[in-house]
């Protein structure tokens, strides 16, 4: 447990003013932005917040070179004070530890360390809250039977901070709290949700299908835009612009809306080309619409540039924190 303390010690120790890569574009400046839920109203529904995401979120710190499974450049401490507040994970079982993966690749960081670090930032900033979407990494542990067990064994210690989903839950509700929503059901679960009928559908009506179960057996709406291999710029593009005006014209029950704007084309995975294109016309389309846009998973959120290619990371996260108005919504 003291190593777990120090390792999430360590991962908020950094800052988020400016951070240089290995050929010395800037990646990351002040989004001005470290409380941005702490001015909004405490009965803003968390479905109709717009929230920074970011896929594959600890994959940073993927050592592999060259990586074709990094999809971020920052790491968990500076995507925290950038603004983003959902955070896609993906633990596996590996070594008697519920690690963090990308494919077979270790982040090097564990489940526990991150939550724990979770945990401090909320003490600070109680007025900040934290959405995790968890996915059973099973290339990672050859599917193991154990991951199931292990996760179940592990939350009960944070379940003071794990706030239980239900339909028309408030950012009042979810202050100071984590929302953990898991792909994969595990024993004593969900602590938040389960997610049920999670997608890669390029069919809107089939995007619309999953749905959220809490622990009182309780189901919600949830939509989810999880296009991840399109055949282009524009094939993509047509998947999250759906979801965003899906989005804006949901009537109540509101669902929450998970919209990936991550992706890559080819049969490399080019997460960057992808983030070219789709971060920057996603947050244009964000600022003209000014319409509540869900989470918005993205590949190198927080950042402008990465290995010599514009990402256009930065503008989307302050996009959708701009996107929140300031007063309770109609």
């Amino acid at each position: 447990m003291k190593h777990i303390l120090l390792m999430a010690t360590a991962i908020f120790t950094l800052s988020c003013s400016v951070k240089l890569d290995l050929e010395g574009d800037i990646l990351a400046g002040e989004a001005d932005a470290a409380c941005w839920m702490t001015s909004l109203p405490d009965g803003t529904p968390v479905a109709r917040l717009s929230i920074p995401g970011a896929h594959d979120a600890a994959s940073a710190s993927i050592t592999m070179w060259p990586s074709f499974t990094r999809t971020q450049e920052l790491d968990i401490a500076e995507l925290w004070n950038c603004g983003v507040r959902a955070f896609d994970l993906r633990p596996a079982w590996v070594d008697g530890e519920m690690g963090i993966f990308h494919d077979k690749y270790s982040a090097h960081v564990t489940l526990p360390a991150i939550l724990d670090a979770f945990c401090l930032a909320l003490d600070k900033q109680p007025g900040e809250g934290v959405v995790i979407i968890i996915r059973h990494e099973e290339e990672a542990d050859g599917n193991t039977p154990e991951w199931g067990p292990a996760m179940g064994s592990l939350l009960p210690a944070y379940r003071s901070r794990l706030v239980p989903w239900h339909e028309g839950l408030t950012l009042g509700e979810l202050r100071g709290k984590i929302l953990l929503l898991s792909r994969n059901e595990f024993p004593g679960g969900p602590e938040g949700a389960f997610i049920k009928g999670w997608t890669s559908s390029g069919e809107l009506q089939a995007q619309k299908g999953a749905f959220l179960v809490n622990e009182a057996g309780e189901s919600a709406p949830f939509w989810v835009q999880d296009y991840y291999h399109p055949d282009g710029a524009e094939d993509k593009w047509a998947q999250v612009k759906g979801m965003l005006d899906a989005a804006a014209s949901a009537g109540e029950p509101y669902p929450l809306i998970v919209n990936h704007a991550s992706g890559y084309v080819g049969n490399l995975p080019d997460y960057r080309t992808n983030a070219r294109d789709i971060n920057t016309r996603t947050a244009e389309y964000v600022r003209s619409a000014g319409k509540p846009a869900g989470i918005v998973m993205m590949d190198f959120a927080g950042v402008e540039r990465s290995r010599g290619k514009d990402v256009g990371g930065l503008a989307l996260v302050k996009a959708l924190i701009e996107n929140n108005p300031r007063t309770l919504m109609p």
